[in-house]
């Protein structure tokens, strides 16, 4: 029995993936290469008529004019785009097949034994060597067996025939198959230099994943970045060949030499650790990166709700999508606030900066709460928020947490009050900036209920929003769970199921086509912190998870 074949490194993989995707640049090099030397042949070829006669200077030019003109074309359709595979074993074959065609020329002129020593032989082995711009070993071989054969066929059915017995003798058979060998030969050579190059460069990524994030992850394109991280979309993959799409989120270097945000990131990496719901982001990996720290966690292929209400300002999302994500969120908060310790002590969790910027949507209409990066314990960690420090972002602070008061999980409530009435009204509710006279607005601006910036909405979700933006925390809305059923009450236009989550997918097709349409625009940073995935939904009939 057979040893089953390792499947290919990521870094091989990663390698033939670029190749490949470069395949367009690098025949448009070979075209433009190509373009200009036949276009200096066939001048050559006419210059040299009073030498070697008009009918052979002509008919050179000819077919050397030819071929400028087809790699001239070929250009200005890879240049617009135009690509197919199939080119370049097309242009391998034109390009190795030329000096053939020039032999039939030339024996057709002056005979077999100048066709045999002209110089556009000398170039042939050189034309195969091009191949290996490809990097491609099957090219190159291909190449030197293309014009290997062509050159044995030109001698045993053209040339042979018609040698003289005076002719030299390095034009006999005995001394003309190591040419053809010879010929072939540089075609393996050229493959053996493409496998040499490619393996180098594999060899180099590899070392390169090995000082980049202990060469477990394969970092792509950054999908975001902010004042203080950085995120990259990236492959998971340690050896055998296990990969997972994840998102990396890394500490800007200058950031990570401030301890007490360090020590922030870290509580972030230990609690989000320890959540597993199908609306938190689920963090799988915390490490130190050279000179800073990394969190790796599950990538969500769509927007942040911040970017997704873009588009509606001023309208509103879709009643139905609206309560839809409220009850996510709910469900997402209930969980993080009802959450228990292993020896099933309640932790007390809070999460602190609940906000469209932290709440991702995916293209399928999953909903999750991310950035738990000042996310506290009521008790235990306590100490990472300095007294007189108010943490999270402006526009979404409750009067508890600018009076520096004790906080609970309320304090959450407020937040998700205040973004669902932002998707309700497509308006802010409080400015987003962090002035006093801006903050002091949470305490004294008249609060109204979103029926009165938006016709249609139902009294019922005047009720929900209105109680969960209740500024006395002992009036407020008390728990999310109770947040979640008065949504789940919901009927009509309003309720969240069964028909929130395809309202909402509607939304970010929407949403998404917008952005398109203006690729000026920068996305947020909190945006990257993204990605897709399957979960079960509410089965018909509409009841939740």
């Amino acid at each position: 029995m057979k040893p089953s074949r390792a499947p290919p490194s990521a870094s091989k993989k990663l390698l033939r993936d670029q190749i490949e995707k470069d395949a367009p640049l690098r025949e448009l090099s070979v075209a433009t290469f190509m373009s200009g030397i036949t276009a200096v042949c066939a001048l050559l070829a006419l210059g040299l008529m009073p030498y070697i006669g008009a009918k052979l200077s002509l008919a050179l030019g000819i077919f050397l004019i030819t071929l400028t003109v087809y790699y001239l074309l070929l250009r200005m359709g890879l240049k617009r785009g135009w690509y197919r595979p199939a080119v370049r074993w097309v242009n391998v074959a034109i390009e190795v097949s030329a000096p053939a065609v020039i032999f039939l020329v030339d024996a057709r002129s002056k005979g077999v034994e100048y066709a045999l020593t002209a110089p556009p032989l000398v170039i042939w082995g050189t034309l195969v060597a091009l191949s290996g711009l490809r990097s491609n070993r099957a090219l190159a071989i291909g190449a030197g067996g293309i014009a290997a054969a062509e050159y044995l066929l030109l001698y045993l059915f053209v040339a042979m025939p018609r040698l003289s017995p005076e002719a030299l003798i390095t034009l006999q058979p005995a001394l003309f198959v190591p040419r053809v060998v010879l010929l072939f030969c540089s075609g393996l050579v050229t493959a053996v230099f493409v496998d040499h190059l490619n393996r180098r460069a594999e060899e180099a990524l590899s070392a390169v994943r090995e000082r980049d994030l202990l060469g477990k992850y394969v970092l792509h394109e950054r999908i975001g970045a902010g004042g203080m991280a950085e995120v990259f979309r990236a492959t998971y993959s340690p050896e055998g060949g296990f990969e997972k799409t994840v998102a990396i989120k890394k500490v800007l270097p200058a950031i990570a030499m401030d301890d007490s945000f360090v020590e922030l990131f870290r509580a972030e990496a230990d609690l989000c650790s320890r959540l597993n719901h199908a609306n938190i982001v689920q963090v799988f990996d915390f490490g130190r990166f050279k000179d800073t720290y990394f969190l790796a966690m599950e990538y969500v292929e769509g927007l942040t709700l911040q970017r997704l209400m873009r588009p509606y300002l001023a309208t509103g999302l879709p009643l139905s999508a609206v309560t839809f994500v409220g009850a996510e969120v709910c469900q997402a908060l209930d969980y993080l606030h009802r959450r228990r310790a292993p020896d099933g002590k309640p932790m007390n969790l809070i999460h602190r900066d609940v906000n469209p910027s932290n709440l991702l949507v995916s293209l399928l209409g999953d909903v999750k709460l991310t950035d738990f990066g000042i996310a506290r314990a009521t008790t235990s960690r306590a100490a990472l928020t300095q007294v007189g420090v108010v943490r999270g972002k402006p526009g979404y602070f409750s009067p508890e947490q600018l009076e520096s008061q004790t906080i609970d999980s309320r304090v959450d409530l407020f937040t998700l009050g205040i973004t669902l009435w932002e998707m309700i009204v497509g308006q802010p509710m409080f400015p987003s900036t962090a002035d006093e006279a801006s903050l002091s607005l949470v305490h004294t601006q008249s609060l109204s209920p979103p029926s009165m910036s938006r016709r249609g909405v139902p009294p019922e979700l005047d009720r929900i929003v209105m109680g969960l933006l209740e500024r006395d925390v002992n009036k407020r809305t008390p728990t999310a769970d109770l947040a979640l059923k008065q949504l789940l009450a919901l009927t009509g236009a309003a309720a969240p199921y069964p028909s929130g989550q395809a309202e909402l997918v509607r939304a970010i097709a929407f949403a998404r086509g917008e952005h398109e349409k203006r690729l000026d625009q920068v996305p947020d940073a909190s945006l990257a912190i993204t990605a897709a995935t399957d979960k079960v939904r509410n089965p018909p009939g509409g009841k939740p998870r």
